[in-house]
């Protein structure tokens, strides 16, 4: 799957669950950033961040669903960092 528009295709990481002794109800737990891990870029972005650990704003997140596959897209302009 090749993103176009300035759009990157990635891998979400699952980051572990961390024990505390405070309890957070799960709805009260909003992840407003995510990290990831960038699988291709659009040929018009500003710099190839292929196989690079990225942070963004998880309400960028385009999901889409090609013949049973789940790809999850962000535009380039919703990334914070870069590792």
């Amino acid at each position: 799957m090749k993103p176009l528009n300035r759009r990157l295709l990635i891998e979400v990481i699952k980051e572990k669950k961390k024990e505390g002794v405070f309890f957070v109800p799960v709805e009260e737990q909003a992840a407003e950033f995510l990290t990831a891990r960038v699988i291709a870029c659009a040929d018009d972005c500003s710099s190839d961040l292929t196989d690079k650990k990225i942070v963004f704003h998880a309400f960028g997140m385009e999901t889409v669903k090609v013949e049973g596959h789940e790809y999850i897209f962000i535009g380039e302009n919703h990334l914070i960092c870069v590792e």
